[in-house]
């Protein structure tokens, strides 16, 4: 699911995609994630994005402990499937893939690396809401559908992504963030299998 654009005049003018049409809940580390119309994620000025993924801390877990089959079925997913690669030796455009379960019943958790930096305003959204100019129906101007975390406080160090996705594809997407009064946006690539 990308918006549907042949030029940077068609996606400046298209409408921005809700990650809600794909995730139902996410957190990162102990800050539950909120929707958000954001009104500041759209910037005029970058810095490059220091985040990476870790390798450590990725599996899927099942939704419901209390079903065993579901536990072990998850366990087993995650025995047979690297989500990530972290290796020194693969080429940086292929260290933002993410493998991930699709369902609900199924929590996907990748971890981060943020570093030492505070962020604030970590916003998750589809990078293509990017480069658009952020207009939808009954929205603020300038504005795009993300979800939030942390309200304003202060993350910072590894923090695990944790959530489910609905539907199997291939997703575009960045976690967008403040610090020190500069904006940079971590793409990654999700490939979200059945």
């Amino acid at each position: 699911m990308n918006i549907q654009s042949q030029s940077w005049q068609d996606l400046q003018i298209a409408n921005p995609l809700d990650p809600k049409s794909i995730i139902p809940y996410a957190t990162l580390g102990t800050n539950a994630g909120a929707f958000s119309r954001s009104t500041n994620i759209l910037q005029s000025a970058w810095v490059a994005s220091p985040l990476v993924f870790t390798g450590n801390n990725t599996s899927v877990v099942s939704t419901d402990t209390t079903d065993q089959s579901t536990v072990v079925d998850a366990a087993q997913w995650t025995f047979t499937h690297q989500m990530v690669n972290v290796a020194a030796n693969i080429p940086p455009s292929m260290s933002k893939v993410v493998f991930m379960r699709a369902g609900k019943n199924w929590q996907n958790k990748i971890e981060i690396a943020l570093g030492a930096p505070n962020y604030t305003n970590v916003q998750l959204t589809f990078r293509d809401n990017l480069g658009t100019s952020g207009q939808f129906l009954n929205s603020a101007t300038g504005s795009a559908p993300v979800i939030l975390f942390g309200g304003g406080a202060a993350i910072t160090g590894n923090q695990v992504l944790t959530l489910p996705v609905l539907q199997p594809g291939t997703y575009n997407m960045v976690l967008a963030m403040l610090t020190g009064g500069n904006w940079s946006a971590f793409e990654m690539e999700w490939v979200v299998v059945p």
